[in-house]
């Protein structure tokens, strides 16, 4: 059986006709983790005898004839700031080094009230701050398909598990593109949800009106699949959507009659690799065989996109990460000078590019920055939304690359403005709240994988993993597998 390539309805399928157990299938992605994450430095903590507990006591139920979870055995992989009782919960910061929550994040109690096995928790930029996974105090997680590479950030190492296929599914969170753009860089699919459709309770914070957690997977439909579980009202978490959704998975459709995607006329300019922009025209005229309308449209306040999202960001990141003090969360640096004890403790504990990001932003929030930072970005998010609300207006879904590049080699000494022109394409997205996803669309002149984003409306999931799933009915790209791993387990 072809474990790794199997859908995860196909997996649920071989689990309730006892095809495969769920043990088996637990130990097959163990030895793939024993295999190839030595190379790949995707997980932090790999969950591996409280996993075999779990699945041998679901394998036992059904040989008894009872019931089961619906999900029942099927593994799923962490980013390491959904918080758990039973593994460390780290942020890949030494601030959190050996931690262990209290409580499950809301997303990984539903997931584990449906069956879902907790495989382990896997590596991060740091605090989620970073867009290439090389900002983990732990280890930096490699691209599979070139271990010279990067593999995007924050969520590297969900991109990275899931391209290795070292998971079935893994979650991550998406603050300025974290699920997108390391799934574009890896060659997968990555959805970050409307802002409120999953809960954050539990999901350690970055950037609260900004952040939102969301699958990384093989395929359009796997995401469909998972979101069934972790979408929902959620009363731990008051941004929360009241509105439960229909199913996702079962609502998934291929047809795109009807429907216009439209290219803002500022996606496809210098900035974007020669590869990059020709994969995007080809995947345009996939579209158009399939059905849909590509017009253009404007969009003219992507210029303002990685001011706006760094100013908000930072500023939200320095009142959250406030409470890592050394007293009452966190490392506590070896003193006891109290004076001492704030700045030692945080000067320990955050590594660089956190450091960096909440100097700017607790200068940002200063009474006579203020104003002129804070609130005048504030307003210009409004202006986002409003050219937003316009796009869709013409359009069901917005088409573009995901990054401009492909993944570049870890060292590449590319410059701070540099790496925020990473998120250049993906961060008004994030300050809209609405929905957007990465798919594989081709490869680069060094067999790179290159994504190609759809963005839709709030509350439009379903549309847009439905044009997804056409997309990928109609193409390969998001079957292949990276050298490293053809052939293995």
């Amino acid at each position: 059986m072809d474990i790794i390539n199997l859908s995860l309805p196909a997996l649920k399928k071989a689990l309730d006709d006892k095809v495969l157990s769920s043990l088996e299938l637990l130990e097959h992605y163990l030895k793939r983790i024993d295999k190839y994450d030595p190379q790949v430095k995707a997980y932090l903590h790999v969950n591996t005898e409280a996993a075999r507990a779990e699945s041998k006591r679901y394998d036992d139920k059904r040989a008894k004839g009872e019931t089961v979870p619906s999900c029942a055995g099927i593994p799923v992989g962490l980013k390491d700031l959904l918080v758990t009782q039973d593994m460390p919960t780290t942020c890949a910061s030494k601030m959190l080094e050996g931690y262990y929550s209290p409580f499950d994040a809301t997303v990984v109690k539903n997931m584990k009230a449906l069956g879902y096995i907790m495989l382990g928790k896997l590596n991060m930029d740091q605090f989620a701050m970073g867009s290439s996974g090389e900002t983990s105090y732990y280890q930096k997680t490699c691209n599979p398909w070139d271990l010279s590479r990067v593999p995007g950030g924050s969520s590297s190492g969900s991109a990275a598990a899931m391209a290795a296929r070292l998971a079935p599914i893994t979650i991550g969170s998406d603050t300025g593109g974290s699920i997108r753009q390391p799934a574009g860089f890896c060659g997968v699919t990555g959805f970050k949800p409307t802002y409120g459709r999953v809960s954050r309770y539990g999901a350690v914070g970055y950037a609260s009106s900004l952040d939102q957690v969301g699958p990384i997977a093989k395929s359009a439909e796997d995401v469909a699949f998972i979101m069934d579980a972790l979408a929902g009202r959620d009363p731990l978490d008051p941004t929360s959507i009241v509105e439960k959704p229909a199913s996702y998975v079962g609502n998934l459709s291929a047809d795109l009659r009807g429907m216009k995607l439209g290219l803002p006329d500022t996606y496809l300019t210098e900035h974007v690799a020669p590869k990059v922009k020709e994969a995007v025209l080809a995947a345009l005229e996939v579209y158009k065989k399939l059905g849909a309308e590509i017009i253009d449209i404007k969009m003219h306040n992507v210029d303002f996109g990685i001011a706006v999202y760094q100013i908000i960001a930072n500023a939200e990141a320095s009142s959250n990460l406030a409470k890592f003090d050394g007293i009452e969360f966190g490392h506590r640096a070896d003193t006891t000078v109290l004076e001492e004890v704030y700045s030692s403790s945080r000067g320990e504990g955050f590594g660089s590019e956190v450091k960096k990001r909440l100097i700017l932003g607790t200068y940002m929030l200063q009474k006579e920055q203020y104003e002129e930072y804070y609130v005048r970005a504030m307003k210009l998010r409004s202006l986002i939304r409003q050219e937003y609300d316009k796009a869709f207006s013409q359009c069901d879904a917005i088409i573009g690359p995901t990054s401009s590049t492909a993944a570049f080699t870890f060292g590449a000494n590319r410059s701070a403005f540099e790496m925020y022109l990473n998120d250049l394409y993906t961060v008004l997205l994030n300050l809209n709240g609405s929905c957007g996803i990465s798919i594989p669309c081709g490869f680069d002149e060094f067999g790179m994988p290159i994504g190609l984003q759809l963005q839709g409306d709030m509350f439009a999931d379903q549309k847009v993993l439905n044009i997804a799933h056409a997309f990928q009915q109609a193409t390969d790209y998001h079957k292949a597998l990276p050298a490293l791993i053809e052939g293995g387990l």
